[in-house]
């Protein structure tokens, strides 16, 4: 998966999240997003495994990302949080301001997932050159029957499935 494609992923989610804020502003909504990661670059074709869960409560944004090694053991997490700053006329498109960022290297001396330095460096930049790490999420489907919704995620260009937990 390159580097552009694991931003866009993310971003989706973030954006996802926004609009399920949007659309029900007094419901508390949680997302469960899984991924596999494949290090392409990697002589060993590293792969990870990646939760993003995400949670809405009113206007407040959290989203949380795990990594963990094939053998399913902790490797690193990234805790960005921020809010939902504007809603679409229609209610299907939704801005964040992501303004904190946490990042945690379990394992420190091992070789460190491309994807979570990518998005540190990335959401880090934009905080401290902008203040803020912005994205915009636009719900495409939310199947509330099948327990799923589809997103568009920008800047990262990405389509994002995820698990609503209610």
């Amino acid at each position: 998966m390159t580097k552009t494609r694991v931003i866009v992923t993310l971003l989706l989610v973030l954006v996802v999240a926004a609009v399920l804020v949007a659309i029900r502003p007094n419901t508390d909504l949680t997302l469960n997003c899984r991924n596999e990661l494949h290090d392409s670059q990697s002589v060993t074709g590293d792969k990870h495994y990646l939760i993003v869960d995400v949670a809405l409560k009113d206007d407040l944004a959290s989203m949380s990302f795990r990594y963990f090694s094939k053998e399913g053991v902790v490797h690193s997490q990234m805790l960005m949080t921020g809010s939902v700053v504007s809603t679409s006329v229609m209610g299907d498109a939704f801005e964040l301001a992501i303004d904190h960022i946490d990042t945690q290297y379990h394992q420190p001396e091992a070789l460190q997932v491309q994807h979570i330095q990518y998005l540190e460096a990335f959401a880090k930049s934009n905080l401290a050159n902008l203040g803020v790490h912005n994205l915009t999420i636009r719900l495409l489907e939310n199947n509330e029957q099948a327990g799923y919704a589809l997103f568009f995620l920008q800047p990262s260009n990405s389509v994002v499935a995820c698990r609503v937990v209610e």
